[in-house]
């Protein structure tokens, strides 16, 4: 007889195993028979079959579509209306075409069995992976419309951050655009003919035209060595990060990059944090909450100390203890946990510790911005300085030569 893997929940708790039965609706019938709420149910070793890959591909949209999809799945969901009959009725009634195909797909599978998050995990290309999580634990507490607002205010916020470094990206864009068209202008057009007149009068280049050549011959022959090099040092990096020691060592070193490193720091810690406030309001007890709580942190090295984390605190060790022995927090969130831990708030504490984060990412990235454009505005001003001083000097060279 064939092995089915389950998920159950029972006495409070959730519990992963294998039952052996003849087919899945004789052991999804055991298990209900012992009084287990069952949450997932699918056969050892279960693969997603051709057909439905195929059909995840014809699904478009990315983040666009899955902010709009948890939007409505929130709005159904908060009006007492299950999982499944939300995704029936978006199927049915959904005038989008691609989240009617989405939530066709999604409710075909969980009317087989299976949970939301497990089907979710059939378009990557739609939902990341610590979106999954999310989901997962919301069925895993029966409270899923938190989740979902969870959810939304992650791709909203992620949204909003693509769109304020788009906008602050335009200005350093024209910079060098402008500065770059300078240059090409002055050394295929003006160089030449500077340069035929000084052979001619018997003069020399001065400092800033050398200076111009010299950049002129690193844009033709340097740049493009420079960015094979780039390439393939890119796909070396891209392939160690494939292995569990090299994406551990190259999120460590992301993690110390200055600025870099802030902005993923804050971004997994608010997102977590987040989740762990949502999951103590749902009534999850604080094994099970940090254990979903850690598969959200996207960068590996995090995850580790994290886990480790964890581990201390499943045995015994104080909340706030294990955060500072590890590292997780620094220490105004320590003593915010350590206030929680005493007066028996930590929803409100890791509430509050989100928001704290949530802030501190924002300057990041305000002033990562702010850097940004500075520099290209430094590099545009002192190219275009450079060409009118090589232009100036030029002329000045000319009337002393003729002199």
């Amino acid at each position: 007889m064939p092995d089915f893997d389950f998920k159950i929940s029972f006495n409070g708790k959730i519990e992963n195993g294998t039952i052996n039965a003849p087919d899945r609706k004789a052991a999804l019938s055991k298990l209900l028979a012992e009084g287990k709420t069952v949450l997932s149910l699918k056969s050892s070793g279960e693969v997603l079959p051709s057909s439905k890959i195929s059909d995840t591909k014809a699904v478009k949209g990315g983040e666009k579509l899955a902010l709009a999809f948890f939007k409505k799945m929130r709005q159904l969901c908060k009006g007492g209306m299950p999982i499944a009959d939300a995704l029936r009725s978006l199927a049915q009634r959904s005038l989008n075409k691609n989240m009617q195909a989405l939530s066709r797909d999604l409710y075909k599978n969980i009317s087989e069995g299976s949970t939301l998050s497990s089907a979710m995990s059939a378009y990557p290309d739609l939902f990341e992976p610590s979106i999954i999580h999310l989901a997962d634990a919301g069925e895993a507490t029966a409270n899923i419309v938190p989740i979902f607002e969870n959810i939304i205010d992650y791709l909203e916020g992620k949204r909003a951050l693509k769109a304020s470094v788009k906008s602050a990206l335009i200005y350093p864009i024209i910079l060098c655009t402008l500065a770059s068209g300078v240059v090409l202008l002055f050394l295929f057009y003006l160089m030449p003919m500077i340069e035929n007149m000084m052979a001619n009068l018997g003069g020399e280049l001065n400092l800033a035209v050398k200076i111009l050549m010299a950049f002129g011959d690193f844009l033709m022959y340097g740049l493009p060595a420079d960015i094979v090099v780039f390439f393939i040092l890119w796909i070396a990096i891209n392939r160690w990060r494939k292995t569990e020691s090299g994406r551990l060592e190259t999120d460590k070193i992301l993690l110390k990059t200055p600025l870099i490193g802030k902005i993923l720091y804050n971004s997994d810690l608010s997102r977590f944090t987040n989740l762990i406030a949502t999951l103590y309001a749902s009534g999850v007890n604080t094994t099970e909450t940090l254990k979903m709580a850690e598969r959200t942190i996207n960068n590996s090295y995090l995850r580790m100390r994290f886990q480790q984390c964890r581990m201390a605190i499943n045995d015994g060790a104080p909340v706030a203890q294990s955060f500072r022995k590890y590292e997780i927090f620094d220490d105004d969130d320590i003593d915010i946990i350590s206030v929680g831990e005493r007066t028996g708030s930590l929803i409100e504490c890791f509430s509050e510790i989100r928001k704290m984060h949530m802030e501190a990412l924002d300057v990041s990235i305000k002033v990562a911005t702010s850097i940004l454009t500075a520099v290209a505005l430094i590099t545009a001003v002192s190219i275009i300085f450079l060409v009118a001083l090589g232009i100036v000097s030029s002329v000045f060279g000319l009337s002393q030569t003729l002199s």
